[in-house]
Formats: structure tokens, C-alpha cells, sequence
């Protein structure tokens, strides 16, 4: 038996709140937005990360990109090894960072006037 002795960690339930992001244009024929998903917690109010989910080219993606609200922005690597199809990986690539770039501060505000509904 081990001298540590661990204690289970009790985490606060959480509710996601799903916002929809089907009127947001991309600019991109290939990105269409569709929800971001908001996790608050009971205890803690609202957790400064969201999922943004997608479709590309037509087909919801199952991968979520994650977006820091409190900074209002997507981490670079959040577009990479995102299919497996090596053609489709290079174009998403090419066009997602920008994309998801300028669409940033519209969720954020989307968001934003959500959480305000919520109270």
C-alpha cells in the first residue's frame, strides 16, 4: 500500500449551453458555422473556453474548435490534424485561421448577449 493516500475530486456539475451560429457568414463557400457550446458551471458562472463546431464543405465536422472567449481567439493548432484525408487537411489549413479569425469577436458577442439572457 502506498504511503499517498488519493481523494476523488469532486467536480462542480456543469450545463452546456448551446448558442447557434447558422446566421454568422464565414466568407469562406467551404466553412459554414453552426453552434458554439458554452460549459457554466453551478458553482463557478460561466468557463472562459467554448467548442465552436462546424461544417466544411457540407459535412458537420465531429472535432470542435476550441476558442478562449476571455481573449476572443483560437489557438493556431486548433486547425491542425483535423482529417484524415490529406487534401482536404491542406485546404482547411489554408483557409480556417482566418476564417475562424474574423469571425472571432461576432461569437463573442453572441456569447456574450446569451450569458446576459441567461440571468
Amino acid at each position: 500500500m502506498s504511503k499517498y493516500q488519493t481523494q476523488p475530486i469532486k467536480m462542480a456539475p456543469y450545463q452546456i449551453q448551446t448558442i447557434s451560429l447558422k446566421e454568422l457568414p464565414s466568407g469562406s463557400e467551404l466553412i459554414e458555422f453552426l453552434r458554439v457550446e458554452i460549459p457554466y458551471g453551478k458553482t463557478y458562472g460561466r468557463i472562459p473556453f467554448a467548442r465552436v463546431l462546424y461544417a466544411f464543405n457540407g459535412v458537420e465536422q465531429k472535432k470542435a474548435v476550441p476558442m478562449d472567449l476571455d481573449k476572443g481567439a483560437f489557438s493556431d493548432s486548433s486547425f491542425e490534424n483535423v482529417f484524415e484525408d490529406e487534401e482536404l487537411e491542406k485546404t482547411f489549413r489554408k483557409i480556417a485561421p482566418e476564417v475562424f479569425r474574423n469571425a472571432a469577436q461576432q461569437i463573442v458577442e453572441a456569447v456574450s448577449k446569451a450569458a446576459a439572457l441567461r440571468q
